[in-house]
């Protein structure tokens, strides 16, 4: 008779996850691969999954929880109870953080250049035309402080203004939003993803601009690598200068403004997509950075 194969061994790492992705990213096979390289095993594990004992896992790494920006506030019960009972990344008090835009005012006020914003509480009233005037802005963005991916997210343009409006209206009845231009730059030079391992610049790719058009999908198109300018290798490196904790992950995403200088449009270091398919060391890169971070050591 045929033995089974004996399941590897070692402390086991939380690749966090969400229930409509119960697996885990695709992208994330990379790192378990590398994880395992190193005798660790890593598992999926729904962040939501009431049937998870937490504390039974050494170490929790948020990969893939795209539905927190539905439930912010149970997503941040989540995080603040796990990371009483073992370890968690990136830290709890960076997802809180992270997880409303008002970090990036945080941002500007600490001196990293940010794509400017106006930025309006739920359930007060707001004229889009009138906000645009005043700012001298002819396109914009309006979306929701609290979102993940293009959730809420919409350009607005002379031509599509009423519909800026209503979708500004029903949005803000409940949440916070706020309004940034549209960069020209994007669509020419597009928004750049730099990523950072354990502080490390790693790779950097081009994402796609959101579609012009009200209701469209984002792009499913791949995002390649790009080369990083030292303008904006030095601005990631200032982002994560004026962080309160080191994050084990970031993304910091950059845009142009007319003047060609790079600017700050989101900083993730929640849940963001690391493009290891494009840079598969980047994962070798990561799973050596977890290892350093298992208490007691693998």
């Amino acid at each position: 008779m045929q033995q089974s194969q004996a399941p590897p061994v070692g402390p086991s790492v939380g690749l966090v996850t969400y229930a409509r992705l119960p697996q885990g990213a695709p992208d994330d096979a990379l790192l378990v691969a590398a994880l395992a390289a190193r005798g660790l095993v890593a598992r999926p594990l729904v962040w939501d999954d009431p049937g998870v004992d937490w504390a039974a896992v050494p170490l929790c790494v948020i990969r893939s929880t795209w539905d927190y920006h539905l439930r912010r506030a149970a997503f941040l019960a989540w995080a603040t109870r796990v990371a009483a009972v073992t370890a968690l990344w990136n830290p709890a008090p960076l997802v809180r953080w992270n997880t409303h835009k008002s970090y990036l005012r945080d941002l500007a006020a600490r001196g990293v250049p940010t794509v400017p914003a106006v930025w309006l509480p739920a359930g007060t009233p707001a004229d889009l035309a009138a906000i645009l005037a005043a700012q001298g802005w002819e396109s914009a963005v309006v979306k929701p402080a609290v979102g993940a991916d293009s959730h809420g997210a919409q350009v607005v343009t002379p031509e599509t203004r009423a519909a800026g409006q209503a979708h500004l209206a029903r949005f803000l009845a409940g949440q916070d939003m706020l309004v940034q231009p549209f960069l020209d730059s994007i669509d020419s030079y597009g928004e750049r993803s730099l990523i950072y391992i354990d502080g490390v610049l790693t790779h950097a790719v081009r994402r796609h601009p959101l579609p012009r058009t009200p209701g469209a999908g984002p792009s499913a198109a791949p995002a390649p690598l790009v080369p990083v300018a030292a303008g904006e290798a030095a601005l990631g490196t200032q982002v994560l200068a004026a962080l309160d904790l080191r994050p084990l992950y970031a993304r910091v995403d950059l845009v142009r403004d007319g003047a060609g200088t790079p600017r700050v449009l989101e900083l993730e270091l929640v849940e963001p997509s690391l493009f290891f398919a494009q840079a598969p060391a980047a994962a070798t890169q990561l799973a050596a950075a977890i290892t350093a971070c298992i208490p007691g050591g693998a």
